[in-house]
C-alpha cells in the first residue's frame, strides 16, 4: 500500500482532498510552538485553506519545545498528514495538509528556535503550549517567577527551556515588527502571553522593552476545534478508507472555529478568508466557549468515570448526565456570560451537546479530566463567583466541584493527571474539617468559601451515601 509523502500524495487525488499548491515552494514565514494534533486539526487547516485558494504562499516552520517522538514519523511522510473530520450524522471528510515545512526539537537545539523566531523572514508566531506551558501564576497575574522553567531560565538565558524564555531571547535580536498569537483556551490569551514576556523582559533584557512595546503584536483569540488522540484504529481507518497508508493522521470533529481580534493582522495572510471571525469581541466569544464547553467538559468527566463510562459520547447517551449538564449546569453557568449581538446562546449550547454526543470522535473521558484545577479554575470559578455576587443558582456548579472532589478521594490515583495533583488531594483528605484549604487551591476567598462550604458539604454527603447516579435522577 502507499505511503503518504511528496511523491505520493498527487496520486491520491481520486479518493482524498490534496493540496493544489506546491508544499515545496511555500515559504515558511510562520514559527509554531507546540505542535499536536489540535494545531494540525486547527490552525494549519485554516492555513491550508488559504493556500488552496491561492491567497498565501507561507508555510510554517515547527518547534517542540518538550520532549517529542514526532520527528520520525513528520519527516518520514514530508511532513504531509490527513486531517479526517467527522459529523454527528456519520459523515466525514478528509483532506491531505502540506504547509509544515519543517521541525524543530527545541528541547535539543535551543539555538535553531532562537533563530527561527528572531529571522526577519519570520512574520507570525502560534502557540499551542497548553496553559501550563506560559508559566503563569493566574491568581497573581504574573509570570510563576518559582517555575521550574522559569527559575532555569533566569540561570541561563542564552539556552532557555520556556516558551518565554525562547521568544524573549529571539526578540534580542529581532528587527522587524512581529505578530505573537496564542491558540491556547486560556482566558486573554493574548495579554497573558504579553504580560509574561514583558516581566520577563523587565527582569532579564530591559533593553527589549521599547520593541516589545512598539513592534510585537499579542492578538486575543478563541480557539474551538474537539482534537482527540490519533488511535491505531485511526490509522487503520484511513487505510481502508483511502487506500494508502499515514502514520501521522490526524482525526476530529467537523466544527471549527477561530475568533481573533484585528491587532496585528495587518500583513499577514487574511485568515476570514478562510473561516476565521476577525472581531474585537474575542473575549466575549472566549468567555462564552471557556465556560460552556470546556467547564462543561469538566463537569462531566468526574461524575462519567465514576459511573464506568470512558468514551464521551457514550457519557452523553447516559439521559441524567446529559440533562445534569445541558438542563443544570449550563443554564446557570449561562447566566455568567456577556451576550454577544445576533449570537444565540441556548441554539450554542444545543450545539454543544450535538458535538459532545458525537459517535464518531472517540474522545476519552480521562483527557477530559486533565488539569482539572487549571480547567475549573478558568472555566467554572468566574462563573461560580459570578453567581455568588448577583445571588444566582449555583447548585449544579457546586455539585460538580462535589464530583471533583469525590473522583479524588475514590479513583486509582494512577488516573490522576494534574500538576497540583498532591496539593489537591491533601486538600480533599480533609474536605469535611477544613474546605478552605481545597477552595484557596482553585482561587475561592475565605468570603466566598464562607458561603459555598454548607452546599458542598451537603451535596457531597448526598453523593457519598446515596451515588452518583442517584444524586443525578433527583436533580434532573
Amino acid at each position: 500500500m502507499t505511503n503518504l509523502n511528496l511523491n505520493t500524495y498527487k496520486g491520491l487525488e481520486d479518493s482524498v482532498e490534496v493540496p493544489v499548491y506546491d508544499p515545496t515552494a511555500l515559504v515558511p514565514s510562520i514559527v509554531h510552538l507546540g505542535l499536536g494534533h489540535f494545531h494540525r486539526s486547527h490552525f494549519c487547516y485554516f492555513l491550508h485553506r488559504l493556500l488552496q485558494q491561492g491567497r498565501t504562499n507561507w508555510g510554517i516552520e515547527e518547534v517542540d519545545l518538550l520532549a517529542s517522538a514526532t520527528k520520525e514519523r513528520a519527516e518520514k511522510q514530508d511532513y504531509l498528514y490527513t486531517l479526517c473530520s467527522k459529523d454527528p450524522q456519520g459523515g466525514e471528510k478528509a483532506c491531505i495538509i502540506g504547509c509544515i515545512r519543517g521541525y524543530t526539537e527545541g528541547w535539543k537545539y535551543p539555538e535553531r528556535v532562537t533563530e527561527l523566531i528572531a529571522r526577519n523572514q519570520t512574520k507570525l508566531i502560534t502557540l499551542t503550549i497548553t496553559e501550563k506551558g506560559y508559566c503563569y501564576d493566574a491568581e497573581n497575574q504574573s509570570l510563576d517567577w518559582m517555575h521550574p522553567s522559569i527559575v532555569h531560565d533566569l540561570a541561563h538565558p542564552a539556552t532557555p527551556q520556556s516558551a518565554i524564555g525562547h521568544i524573549a531571547l529571539a526578540l534580542c535580536t529581532r528587527k522587524d515588527p512581529l505578530t505573537i498569537a496564542s491558540c491556547d483556551n486560556m482566558p486573554s490569551n493574548g495579554k497573558v502571553l504579553y504580560r509574561c514576556i514583558k516581566q520577563y523582559c523587565e527582569r532579564v533584557f530591559p533593553e527589549v522593552l521599547p520593541f516589545l512595546e512598539q513592534s510585537v503584536s499579542f492578538p486575543l483569540s478563541m480557539v474551538d476545534r474537539i482534537t482527540p488522540n490519533t488511535t491505531e484504529a485511526d490509522t487503520a481507518h484511513i487505510a481502508e478508507t483511502y487506500g494508502y497508508q499515514d502514520a501521522w493522521s490526524v482525526v476530529s470533529e467537523d466544527f471549527l472555529q477561530w475568533v481573533i481580534e484585528p491587532e496585528g493582522l495587518e500583513g499577514l495572510p487574511d485568515f476570514s478568508k478562510a473561516g476565521a471571525i476577525v472581531t474585537g469581541e474575542v473575549e466575549s466569544y472566549e468567555v462564552m466557549k471557556i465556560r460552556l464547553l470546556n467547564g462543561s467538559h469538566s463537569a462531566l468527566a468526574y461524575p462519567a468515570y465514576l459511573l464506568g463510562y470512558r468514551q464521551v459520547d457514550e457519557a452523553m447517551r447516559d439521559e441524567y448526565l446529559r440533562k445534569f449538564i445541558r438542563e443544570c449546569y449550563m443554564q446557570e453557568v449561562g447566566k455568567s456570560i456577556p451576550s454577544i449581538d445576533g449570537f444565540d446562546q441556548e441554539a450554542y449550547k444545543d450545539q454543544l451537546i450535538a458535538r459532545f454526543q458525537n459517535r464518531s470522535i472517540k474522545d476519552t473521558i480521562l483527557r477530559l479530566a486533565q488539569d482539572g484545577s487549571k480547567k475549573f479554575t478558568n472555566a467554572l470559578i468566574p462563573a461560580l463567583q459570578y453567581a455568588l455576587r448577583n445571588h444566582l443558582p449555583l447548585g449544579s456548579m457546586v455539585l460538580a466541584l462535589v464530583f471533583w472532589i469525590h473522583f479524588l478521594e475514590t479513583a486509582d490515583p494512577s488516573v490522576i493527571d494534574d500538576g497540583q495533583k498532591q496539593e489537591l488531594l491533601s486538600a480533599a483528605s480533609v474536605i469535611e474539617s477544613e474546605p478552605q484549604q481545597f477552595f484557596s487551591l482553585i482561587g475561592i476567598s475565605v468570603e466566598q468559601g464562607s458561603v459555598l462550604k454548607q452546599p458542598l458539604l451537603t451535596s457531597l454527603e448526598q453523593v457519598n451515601h446515596d451515588g452518583i447516579a442517584k444524586v443525578l435522577s433527583t436533580r434532573t
